[in-house]
C-alpha cells in the first residue's frame, strides 16, 4: 500500500464519533459483564469483563492520538526531521512474545521524541534512520504523524521528551 493509499485509509478510519464512543463503550461492556456475572454466578462473565475493560484503557489511549493524526493529515504543518525507528520485544507472564516499534525524532534545533508506534498495518518498518516529514498540529508540541517514503507511522502512547541528538 502507497504511502497516499495509508494517508486516505487512516483519514477514512479515524474521522467520525465512533473512536470516541468505543473507550467508554467498552468500559459499559465490561461492567455489564461484571453485573450479569454477579446475577448470574456465571464465571464466564467475569471472565470476559476484564478482557472488556483493557481493550476500553487501550481505545482511550490510543483515540486522542488516531484523532490528531487525522487533524494532522487534514491541516497539520510538515517539517522535516528523522526518525531512527527500533524494534523491543518482551515477554509477558505466559511466556508470550510482543513487539513494539518505537522511534526516536529529531527536529532541527528541538529535542527529541521518543516515541512508541501504533503497529502500521499495511507495511512494516525496519531499523535505522531514516529522513521523515514531521508533521504538527496546533495544541500538541510533538509530531502527531511521521511520514516516511513508505509509509506513516504515529504514536500508541504520550510521547516523551528527550534530550540529545541522534547518532
Amino acid at each position: 500500500m502507497t504511502l497516499e493509499e495509508q494517508i486516505a485509509e487512516l483519514t477514512r478510519a479515524g474521522s467520525g464519533t465512533l473512536w470516541e464512543l468505543a473507550g467508554p463503550g467498552f468500559m459499559l461492556l465490561a461492567a455489564a459483564l461484571a453485573l450479569a456475572g454477579a446475577f448470574t454466578r456465571n464465571p464466564v462473565f467475569f471472565g470476559i469483563a476484564p478482557a472488556a475493560g483493557l481493550l476500553a484503557v487501550a481505545v482511550r489511549q490510543t483515540a486522542p492520538h488516531i484523532a490528531n493524526a487525522v487533524r494532522g493529515l487534514r491541516e497539520g504543518v510538515k517539517q522535516p526531521g528523522a526518525v531512527e525507528i527500533s524494534f523491543h520485544s518482551w515477554k509477558d507472564a505466559e511466556s508470550n512474545v510482543h513487539e513494539s516499534c518505537r522511534g526516536l525524532i529529531s527536529m532541527d534545533g528541538r529535542p527529541l521524541w521518543e516515541m512508541e508506534f501504533v503497529t502500521p498495518e499495511h507495511w512494516q518498518p525496519r531499523e535505522g534512520n531514516y529522513p521523515v516529514q514531521l508533521v504538527f498540529i496546533r495544541g500538541v508540541e510533538w509530531p502527531v504523524v511521521v511520514l516516511t517514503q513508505e509509509g506513516l507511522l504515529y504514536p500508541r502512547l504520550k510521547p516523551r521528551k528527550r534530550q540529545g541528538q541522534l547518532q
